[in-house]
């Protein structure tokens, strides 16, 4: 049940006194005249609150707020972004009026009422190594666990780490099947189990039944299922190494060119289209942050990068979700830009280690299991880092990720993937897609939600699964509209 705060005659009255946010990832703060709920750092676990006249509601579980009839859809623009993978506003829920509290943001009741105000959470000042820094993090664990191990950088990182705190936890590897043979890097010192799962079984839509709260997408949902599997098989907590990619990403203008840029002119090529004649070309082009797309239609770009014009504006993605009609392309214009302008402000607020975490935790959720990476002390650590050391230019190639590569070479590790975050989700939803092709084909030419809402024309979609040859392309976005549509013809 959701605690109800409200100031009478002066005084700070709750329905739930014994209700506490700190297992939340919050705080909060009580006195006779005013009350307070405040996030620092962001966390798997939400808290959702619902300001009302002289009141405060607030409550971990959303299906407190949920009201007796059925929610309304959503935006339908937002629906677009969804199927685009883009993060949701940092504040919100499917329930109207209710908001989730993000990391740096204060709410606070007293007899003039409720405000939300941001501040800016204080990362701790430290000199220790990331690795260092994960190591004391699962020293700390409260009893034996085991480690989700996909033989990717980030899960070899946190092997090695439980390593250095002188732990030996099993390492869960989810064995797929689609490359027989084909085994993570070991590690050294650390016993690895293969565990035998149907992912394309995973990606079936039929399971969803509309009832949802949100929308489920492949992103959140599968990784959550392929986890409850791997704890159930190993009995024992899971720890993942989620979230450290992002966190320990970097670009090449972070990078330090070298004397004279020395290190910058081994790189190549030093363009996405187009040719640069020169270093200081190149420089003024990584300079902006942004080149043009190479994916974009060739009538919307010129021949080349044209150094000494302003760089071209972020694109909202529109063109990259098949089969919108006009209705569609302007809804999801609309959403898009508004959620990068909320985004934007709320990052900005932020330190950036911090706004890194908030930003992936939206995006790819937690996967359900428990992310070390969230824990102050390695935030901090990672906080602590220049931008130049996170990415270097080595052998002519730029090599971000550079704590996590270090602290596992250091292990004499090898092998180990180097495939973007959830490049197989990508890769199965494509060999999903093709092997239920005549499936999903007959379901959208029976009918689609989305098309009734008039946002998507069916028979792009129908063609493209027909034709098979951008299937690989445009799976993952396919694979979350189908899902959508799902969803949206269960609530009818």
């Amino acid at each position: 049940m959701r605690d109800v705060v409200a100031c009478v005659n002066g005084r700070v009255r709750r329905s739930r006194p014994a209700l506490a946010a700190e297992p939340l990832g919050a705080n909060s703060r009580q006195t006779d005249e005013a009350f307070e709920l405040r996030r620092d750092l962001p966390g798997p676990l939400p808290l959702y609150y619902r300001v009302g006249p002289g009141q405060l509601e607030w409550s971990g579980d959303l299906a407190d707020f949920r009201p007796d009839e059925q929610l309304p859809p959503p935006d339908p623009g937002a629906l677009l972004a969804m199927a685009l993978g883009a993060a949701p506003a940092p504040d919100s829920t499917p329930v109207p009026g209710v908001h989730r509290l993000a990391a740096g943001v204060t709410v606070r009741l007293d007899r003039f009422g409720v405000r939300v105000s941001r501040h800016r959470p204080e990362t701790a000042t430290t000199r220790r190594a990331p690795v260092r820094a994960m190591s004391e993090v699962l020293a700390s664990a409260p009893g034996p666990y085991a480690i989700a191990y996909s033989g990717g950088l980030s899960s070899a990182f946190l092997a090695v780490s439980a390593l250095r705190a002188g732990h030996r936890p099993p390492l869960v590897h989810a064995d797929f099947g689609t490359r027989p043979g084909a085994a993570p890097a070991l590690i050294p010192g650390l016993r690895c189990e293969r565990v035998p799962l149907d992912l394309l079984g995973l990606l079936d839509h039929h399971r969803i039944t509309g009832e949802e709260a949100v929308p489920p997408l492949p992103d959140t949902e599968v990784p959550r299922l392929l986890a409850e599997h791997l704890a159930a098989h190993i009995g024992l907590p899971l720890m993942s190494g989620g979230l450290l990619d992002p966190l320990t990403s970097a670009r090449l203008p972070d990078a330090r060119p070298g004397y004279r840029g020395w290190r910058l002119l081994t790189c190549e090529p030093f363009h996405v289209s187009g040719v640069l004649g020169s270093l200081s070309q190149a420089r003024a082009l990584f300079d902006k942050g942004v080149v043009h797309d190479p994916d974009r239609a060739s009538v919307d770009l010129p021949e080349s990068q044209p150094v000494s014009a302003p760089p071209p504006p972020s694109p909202t993605g529109a063109d990259r979700v098949p089969g919108l009609t006009d209705r569609g392309r302007e809804a999801f214009d609309a959403a898009r830009r508004g959620s990068l302008a909320v985004w934007r402000e709320h990052l900005a607020s932020l330190p950036s280690v911090i706004g890194r975490a908030d930003a992936a935790l939206a995006e790819h959720g937690h996967g359900g299991a428990q992310l070390p990476a969230l824990d102050p002390r390695v935030l901090a650590s990672v906080g602590a880092l220049p931008p130049h050391r996170l990415g270097r230019i080595r052998g002519g190639r730029f090599q971000s990720h550079v704590p996590l590569r270090t602290a596992v070479a250091a292990h004499r590790v090898t092998g180990v993937r180097k495939s973007t975050p959830r490049h197989w989700l990508r890769l199965a939803a494509a060999a999903h897609l093709h092997r239920e092709r005549p499936k999903v084909i007959a379901e959208l030419e029976r009918g689609s939600a989305l098309a009734d809402l008039g946002l998507i024309d069916p028979a792009v979609l129908v063609g493209i699964l027909r034709d098979g040859r951008d299937l690989s392309a445009q799976a993952l976005v396919l694979l979350r509209m189908v899902w959508l549509d799902r969803w949206l013809r269960g609530r009818s």
